[in-house]
């Protein structure tokens, strides 16, 4: 071995410590090129094509079962035979292929974890099948829309505990609210606790929330509409000179003369309804319905305001209600604050009178 200038000669080979001929920059750098380029040729192989084909076509197979077979899917995550069948065909895949077993594995979890969160809810036909007889044991003048209830209000979670319990969880905000509803109502003669009781084995917490919340003002405003004045008066629905107000005050003659802006429970949309008289051959009532701009009801209802900033308030009536909408309502003979049933949908916490500050 000898040592001459900047380079080093051993066993024949010479190793430069800087320079473009050098090994460390020049042969391991080929090296790693070549090696490099060869795994990326390996990658798109025609055995890792294959596969690679293959592998989609499973998944595409098992998404078309989860779309059209449902209940399937459920089957098998959710019934102890299923998650057997699930383990045994992981164990066998894993002894023929170690990477196809954890890869299938993987692809499990995630579809098991897809059939549980996802839009809305939907319960196991064992699920299903126990509520409809508990409830036909219980309740059996009443009829239940399992559709409607599991995909809108009540989730797996909430059938299995009705289904042990024989009641619905209900939480104690909405417990308190139930009750104070009923020792508020003059014609409900039961005990609150009683009444309590019953109702829970009837409704879930979503569904009671709903009842009660269509009772208050804010309920009334998005079912039923309230009246503005019109622009220029309606000389179509104004009685005659000299008849005065009291075929309106005694109910005889509904008053039209306003107009009357609701939700339209169709579109989801806010509408404003003018009437315009009756027909003059079969008396049928006749109306004009326009759509107008949510943006504009502080500007048209008096007493209206939004509390963030302008919305749809009928979101709140679509069959999942979206409760993102808050706002502020004065009626005659009523508080200016939210009702407590509303506080709780919106999730507003503290004092909402005029004036006041509002917190979330």
């Amino acid at each position: 071995m000898r040592k001459s200038g900047k380079s080093l000669f051993i066993f024949g080979s010479t190793f430069s410590k800087g320079g473009k001929g050098g090994f460390l920059k020049g042969g391991l750098y080929m090296k790693s090129k070549k090696q490099f380029s060869l795994n990326f040729k390996n990658l798109f192989s025609e055995n890792t094509r294959t596969e690679t084909i293959g592998l989609l076509a499973i998944l595409l197979c098992l998404w078309l079962v989860f779309y059209f077979i449902p209940e399937l899917i459920a089957n098998l995550f959710h019934t102890i035979l299923g998650k057997c069948i699930l383990f045994l065909i992981v164990i066998i895949l894993t002894s023929y292929n170690f990477k196809y077993g954890i890869l299938l594995l993987i692809i499990i979890i995630i579809l098991y974890r897809f059939s549980v969160i996802k839009e809305g809810f939907e319960w196991t036909p064992t699920s299903t099948r126990d509520f409809i007889l508990i409830q036909n044991t219980i309740n059996p003048n009443q009829v239940f829309d399992t559709n409607i209830i599991q995909k809108n209000q009540a989730s797996q979670e909430e059938v299995d505990y009705f289904i042990k319990n024989g009641t619905w969880p209900w939480s104690d905000s909405t417990k308190e609210l139930y009750i104070k509803a009923v020792t508020s109502n003059p014609h409900v003669k039961i005990a609150p606790d009683a009444a309590l009781l019953e109702a829970q084995t009837t409704y879930n917490e979503t569904s009671v929330l709903m009842i009660l919340s269509y009772q208050t003002k804010e309920g009334q405003f998005l079912i039923n509409g309230v009246q503005v004045p019109t622009y220029d008066g309606n000389m179509a629905e104004e009685l005659p000179n000299g008849f005065g107000e009291f075929a309106y005050k005694s109910g005889l003659k509904n008053d039209l003369r306003d107009d009357v802006i609701r939700c339209n429970m169709d579109t989801g949309n806010l509408e404003r309804i003018t009437y315009t008289g009756r027909d003059g051959i079969y008396g049928i009532q006749n109306s004009i319905i326009k759509p107008i701009d949510y943006k504009s009801l502080e500007n048209i209802i008096p007493g209206f305001s939004f509390i963030k900033s302008p919305c749809n308030p009928c979101v709140a009536m679509n069959p999942k209600p979206d409760y993102s909408c808050p706002f502020k309502l004065k009626v005659e003979d009523k508080p200016s604050i939210i009702s407590s049933v509303w506080k709780k949908l919106w999730n507003v916490k503290g004092d909402c009178a005029d004036n006041k500050k509002i917190i979330y």
